[in-house]
C-alpha cells in the first residue's frame, strides 16, 4: 500500500549507512542510493546528511522518518484487517509467481489435489529485478502467502521465512548460443578456463559461494552479478559471451542461452517460502502439496 522506498530509508537511518543497508536488503549500494534520491526528489527536500562516515537525518527527515514509521504500521494494519474480512470462511491461497519463480509447478499439483475445490488459489505476479524482489519479500503474509523457487539464500535463511524443502533442482551451464562451448553436451571446469563466469556476489548464497570457490580453484574467471538473477541477467551474458550458472527449471527461458550438463551433478535447494507467521490454512496447503511431490518423485523411481 505505501511505497517501498519507505522502507529503504528507515533501514538506511537504522544503520547509518547505505553499504549497511544494503548487506541488511540483500540489494546492491547503487540501488539503495537511487531510492533514496528518489525518495528525496519525491519529496521535495532534502531528508539526509551523507559523509564519507555514513548518513545521518536533517531536521526535516527527523520529522519524516517519525511520521512514516507511523504510516507503515497503520498502512499493515489496515491491509491486513481487510484481508481477514475478504477471506472469511473461504480458503484463499495466494501463490506469488514470476518468469524465473514460477507458480506453475505448484499449480500442476494443486489439479491433483483430491480436495483441490477446498481452496481458492490465486495468483499474484511480481517481476525478478532486485527492487521487485525486495517487495516481494516484504508482502510475504500479506499480499501472497508463499512463493517456490531456489532457496539457498542468506536473505531467506536470516529473515522472517521459513521454507518447506521440494527435491533439489538440477544445475546446468548456461551457454551462449555463439559461444565455442555449445554444442558440448557436458562441460567440466578444466572446459571453462578461457571463459568468464557470471556468478551473484559472494556472500549471498552459500551454496553457489561453494560452486565459486571450485571456479577460483582452477584458474576461472568469475564474474559478479551484484544481485539474484533476473532476465538482464540473462541478457547481460548473451551480450558478454559469460557463461553462468543456471537451472532445471529455467532451460527454456531464454532461447540464446543453451542449458548444458554440469559434469558433477551439481544442484540447488528449492523449495517454498512462507512467512514464519503463517496462517494453519496456509501450512496445511502447503503440506499437502508437499505430499504430492513425494508421490511425483516415487512415480519416477
Amino acid at each position: 500500500m505505501y511505497d517501498l522506498k519507505l522502507d529503504t530509508f528507515i533501514q538506511v537511518v537504522r544503520d547509518g549507512s547505505f553499504s549497511k543497508a544494503a548487506d541488511h536488503l540483500f540489494i546492491s549500494s547503487v540501488s539503495v542510493m537511487k531510492q533514496m534520491n528518489s525518495l528525496e526528489e519525491m519529496v521535495g527536500v532534502r531528508l539526509l546528511n551523507r559523509t564519507t562516515q555514513g548518513v545521518s537525518l536533517t531536521k526535516a527527515g527527523e520529522f519524516f522518518h517519525d511520521a512514516v514509521t507511523d504510516y507503515i504500521s497503520e498502512s499493515e494494519s489496515i491491509l491486513k484487517k481487510t484481508l481477514e474480512i475478504d477471506n472469511n470462511g473461504k480458503k484463499v491461497i495466494k501463490i506469488g509467481t514470476s518468469l524465473l519463480r514460477s507458480a506453475q509447478p505448484l499449480i500442476k499439483l494443486w489439479s491433483k489435489m483430491s480436495n483441490k475445490n477446498d481452496y481458492q488459489v490465486d495468483l499474484v505476479s511480481f517481476e525478478d529485478d532486485p527492487l521487485s524482489m525486495q517487495r516481494m519479500f516484504t508482502n510475504i503474509g500479506t499480499k501472497i502467502d508463499f512463493f517456490v523457487g531456489p532457496i539457498n539464500s542468506e536473505q531467506i535463511k536470516h529473515g522472517p521465512y521459513q521454507t518447506y524443502e521440494l527435491p533439489e533442482t538440477k544445475a546446468y551451464w548456461g551457454v551462449p548460443i555463439n559461444n565455442h562451448l555449445a554444442n558440448r553436451d557436458m562441460i567440466s571446469l578444466k572446459d571453462l578456463k578461457e571463459d568468464k563466469v557470471l556468478l551473484v556476489k559472494r556472500g549471498l548464497s552459500p551454496r553457489l559461494d561453494a560452486l565459486r570457490d571450485k571456479l577460483e580453484e582452477n584458474g576461472i574467471t568469475v564474474v559478479d552479478n551484484e544481485d539474484f538473477y533476473d532476465i538482464n541477467t540473462f541478457n547481460i551474458c548473451s551480450q558478454n559471451n559469460y557463461i553462468m550458472e543456471t537451472l532445471d527449471i529455467w532451460k527454456d527461458v531464454y532461447a540464446p542461452i543453451k542449458a548444458i550438463e554440469m559434469d558433477d551433478g551439481y544442484q540447488m535447494p528449492y523449495g517454498i517460502v512462507y512467512s514464519k507467521d503463517a496462517s494453519s490454512v496456509v501450512k496445511h496447503f502447503i503440506e499437502e502439496i508437499g505430499l504430492e511431490y513425494s508421490k511425483k518423485e516415487e512415480a519416477l523411481t
